[in-house]
């Protein structure tokens, strides 16, 4: 459960996360635990909607894997590896974490897998994204959309983390 938009202009790309953490019934905000959801390392900045165990394990992997290229061929090839990689470690787990990832000036989305596409203009994913989404239609800022989702789904929640890259 959590929201993470992404918006790319000719100069930059700027993420923004929500905080919420859900386990059970049980719900957590806390700026400790976005870090999994939205991070920065080896040239990409990588968000991750789903369980924090795979944010968790792309974190990791993405400490010294990387694409190739900026080309989508490139990212689907980065998330096979990482399937490949992930099943080494734990052979019952199948990725299927939502991920935006910002690469090689350009912005990716993926849905639940290896369905990859490059993404034009802005994108959301998670609990809160068809909200997030409406809001960047209308032109809001990544972080004005994770308030509104935040303030609109119940599996959304602040504090709100940041991450622009230039381009």
């Amino acid at each position: 459960m959590t929201v993470i938009a992404a918006r790319k202009t000719k100069d930059v790309i700027t993420f923004a996360s929500d905080s919420i953490l859900v386990a059970g019934y049980l719900k957590a905000t806390d700026k400790e635990v976005i870090y999994n959801k939205l991070f920065q390392q080896n040239d990409m900045v990588i968000g991750s909607t789903g369980t924090g165990y795979e944010g968790t394990m792309m974190e990791l992997f993405s400490r010294n894997h990387r694409p190739v290229d900026g080309g989508r061929l490139a990212i689907i090839d980065f998330f096979v590896e990482f399937r490949e990689w992930i099943n080494k470690r734990d052979s019952g787990h199948s990725p299927e974490n939502d991920y935006l990832i910002a690469y090689d000036k350009k912005l990716f989305r993926t849905y639940g897998g290896l369905d990859i596409y490059e993404v034009p203009e802005f994108e959301a994913v998670g609990a809160g994204e068809d909200f997030a989404k409406a809001a960047l239609h209308l032109g809001h800022t990544p972080r004005e959309a994770v308030e509104v989702a935040c303030k609109l789904s119940i599996y959304c929640s602040e504090p709100i983390s940041e991450i622009t890259v230039e381009i």
